[in-house]
């Protein structure tokens, strides 16, 4: 019995001195702290990440760059990056945009998965990707989108030139400050974003290939993926639907995306 004893005794005593050496070990970087493949911040430590989760209409710490340097080698636009991550990485992938943890899904099967939390999406734009970034309140929101009654109506929908593409292209390209607009975003300015569907998407490829993005006011799941809640997870729409034909585009971008806030809309939008 003693000998037992002792032999889980000196066991364990075996597996603290082993991991007060590891410990001691330096760890090469980048340190490996998620378990989705992408770019990696270059630390050595948990202690050297920020925080994971980064509130909507809340600002990133723009002296950290994140993994921007490594984005800006690649390219100045959201859809060659987005090209670029998933070639390297994956239909699932990620990287910090300064401080912000950033989330890519480039695969349609992940869509449905998201489709599952549909009762956990914040009510913002899927157009404002670079404002969500950068914090602008005014398409920033932690209303939960289940809490909205987005009627489609018959009143004229205004264009909203921050929401184009290009304009939010360069948004997500630049860790340069912008001027943060002092306009709440409540509910009445919440709805108009949600509605720039109606006037911003067309039928067509280039059109319906936009980035777009979705955020869950909850930790999620994808493909066994923990995914912490408020995290901008960007939608590589031009991937998803490429192997699409020119017949079952519409239909099928309507079938998988029609979840997205304001995408209900989405019906009789223009050729």
């Amino acid at each position: 019995m003693l000998l037992v004893i002792l032999y889980f005794v000196l066991n364990f005593a075996g597996f603290l001195v082993f991991l007060a050496i590891w410990n001691r070990i330096p760890k090469p970087k980048p340190f490996d702290y998620t378990t989705i493949p992408g770019m990696k911040l270059n630390v050595s430590t948990p202690d050297e990440i920020p925080d994971m989760i980064t509130y909507p209409g809340h600002s990133v710490d723009k002296e950290f760059n994140g993994t921007f340097d490594e984005i800006k080698k690649i390219t100045s636009d959201l859809r060659e990056l987005l090209d670029f991550m998933n070639t390297k990485y994956g239909p699932l992938s990620s990287f910090w945009w300064s401080s912000r943890y950033v989330v890519v899904v480039s695969d349609e099967n992940f869509i449905g998965e998201l489709k599952k939390y549909r009762s956990h999406l914040v009510s913002l734009s899927p157009f404002a990707i670079g404002s969500y970034l950068h914090g602008h309140r005014k398409y920033c929101t932690t209303n939960k989108l289940a809490t909205l009654n987005i009627r489609v109506g018959t009143q004229k929908i205004e264009l909203d030139k921050d929401l184009k593409e290009d304009v939010q292209n360069k948004l997500v390209m630049s860790l340069e400050e912008v001027p943060a607009d002092s306009e709440v975003s409540d509910v009445a300015q919440i709805i108009l974003n949600l509605k720039q569907c109606k006037v911003q998407m067309r039928k067509n490829r280039k059109s319906l290939g936009r980035p777009l993005m979705v955020v869950f006011d909850k930790e999620i799941w994808v493909d066994a993926h923990p995914i912490p809640k408020y995290i901008p997870i960007i939608l590589h729409t031009s991937e998803i639907i490429r192997e699409w034909s020119d017949d079952e585009l519409f239909p099928k971008f309507f079938a998988q995306f029609y979840w997205l806030p304001g995408f209900s809309m989405i019906t009789d939008i223009a050729v």
